[in-house]
């Protein structure tokens, strides 16, 4: 009785394993929204190891989806950074007084991730099944100024709504990340506009001209 309780219990295990599917996302997206012209300021983009390896994920049944977004966001962020401002550095670590005088740096921008949400699910179909999706991304800009003091805190966020039918031979990876990349794609575009549309940044740059 002992050892059937334990060959169910581990193929339990098994069957958990193999239906879980992680799916790396374009670690390429950038904004497509435009500006008018850049403002005039140089910026340290440091990214916390937390947004690079950030990951979501449905609710954790049998059929289980990871999406991995850190090398997404990490394009989104640099990207709609380097659009926006004139100047953008790439810092390694938490910055200091020493690397933000050396870098002549007139803002440090560090982001976090405050809301990812996300939930799937499947219609069946006579013949093929639909992949329904519905993702939201929040991300939280933080701004400081050369003295490490916060100057203002930009909220941007992505929602993606998708429905793709999925293949005779698919595993539904491909499809059920229709609505993550939606949302990716207009976090990116919202990013650049809620910079852009700063009045504590586009103040700081008027002034610095």
């Amino acid at each position: 009785m002992h050892k059937l309780k334990l060959a169910a219990g581990l193929a339990a295990v098994f069957l958990v394993a193999g239906c879980t599917h992680s799916i790396r996302m374009d670690p390429n997206i950038g904004p497509t929204a435009s500006i008018a012209r850049p403002v005039d300021l140089r910026v340290g983009l440091y990214i916390p190891e937390e947004v690079k390896g950030f990951v979501i994920s449905d609710r954790p049944d049998l059929e289980k989806f990871v999406f991995e977004i850190g090398a997404s966001l990490e394009s989104i962020i640099t990207k709609s950074a380097n659009r926006v401002f004139s100047r953008v550095a790439m810092l390694n670590a938490q910055p200091t007084d020493d690397v933000i005088g050396e870098r002549e740096l007139d803002l440090v921008m560090i982001p976090r991730v405050t809301s990812a949400m996300m939930s799937l699910n499947k219609d069946e179909g006579p013949f093929q099944d639909d992949a329904r999706g519905s993702t939201a991304i929040t991300v939280e800009l933080m701004f400081y100024d050369a003295e490490m003091i916060q100057l203002t805190a930009v909220m941007a966020s992505g929602v993606g709504i998708a429905s793709e039918r999925i293949g005779f031979f698919s595993r539904g990876q491909r499809e059920y990340a229709a609505s993550v990349e939606d949302a990716l794609n207009n976090l990116s575009n919202d990013m650049v506009r809620q910079m852009y549309g700063n009045y504590d940044i586009r103040k700081m740059g008027e002034d610095s001209e």
